[in-house]
């Protein structure tokens, strides 16, 4: 009887490590690394921040009338400053189009021009949420807007191609949070409710896929995709005399 026992015991054993040792393991959590780090001068706000393969670029936002567009080197470098004359949102970068958008407060995407330093409208009156602040998929074809909770999926000719709701999902409707998304190629990003840490990831067909917590907060426009790595920034809030704002660039290990 003893002998049973002994050899019922060794074939559980055999069966829990070799459930634990055969297969994928289960995803156990994202890691956010800090990669980056450098200083971003602007008036008002620091509210977004994308890159073109060389530079990177970051928009401010609260005032048509101070306006900062800022050029970074890949070590954080600033390169040049300009004042385009928009309250801007977002920044994006279509690689295909090699062509820099800002997403200003309003519902249209405008197109920059840096030569001139201006904005010129490309898709008018598109959005849903004059204070959303959209994400671009990396690749330059997609638009993603985040509001109320829904978010809008459009082409780069302003055609909305689906709309979904995201599940898990409260609004959350301070200083920004309830209004920005980021994309990377998989994935999507929000801020949590009630929350300036953590990020809720969904696919980009909407359905959850785990939440995260960020080492520390975050303004809540300032939710970015650039270079492979989430961004947010700890805001300036300058005023008309500017004032340093940072910006921090996460790697997130565990997310495949």
């Amino acid at each position: 009887m003893k002998r049973l026992l002994r050899l019922g015991f060794a074939a559980l054993a055999l069966i829990v490590f070799g459930r634990a040792t055969c297969g994928k393991p289960p995803q156990t959590g994202v890691t956010p690394v800090q990669k980056m780090k450098f200083t971003d001068r602007v008036c008002y706000h620091n509210m977004g921040i994308t890159w073109d393969g060389e530079y990177y670029y970051t928009v401010n936002g609260g005032s048509t009338d101070y306006s900062n567009l800022n050029k970074y080197d890949d070590s954080g470098e600033l390169a040049t400053g300009y004042d385009i004359g928009t309250d801007g949102r977002a920044i994006l970068y279509s690689p295909e189009e090699e062509q820099l958008y800002v997403k200003s407060l309003g519902m249209s995407l405008d197109e920059v021009d840096l030569d001139l330093e201006e904005v010129n409208t490309d898709l008018e009156d598109i959005f849903s949420g004059d204070q959303s602040s959209v994400a671009m998929s990396p690749g330059g074809d997609m638009l993603y807007e985040l509001n109320d909770g829904t978010v809008k999926v459009f082409n780069m000719d302003g055609d909305e191609e689906k709309t979904f709701a995201l599940s898990s999902y409260s609004t959350n409707d301070e200083r920004g949070y309830a209004y920005a998304i980021a994309a990377s190629e998989k994935f999507l990003y929000v801020w949590a409710p009630n929350s300036e840490t953590d990020i809720l990831v969904y696919g980009t067909d909407g359905k959850y896929v785990t939440r995260f917590a960020l080492p520390r907060a975050g303004f809540g426009f300032s939710l970015s995709w650039a270079n492979g790595m989430l961004w947010i920034a700890e805001d300036a809030d300058g005023g008309s005399d500017g004032a340093d704002g940072t910006w921090y660039g996460y790697e997130l290990k565990g997310l495949e």
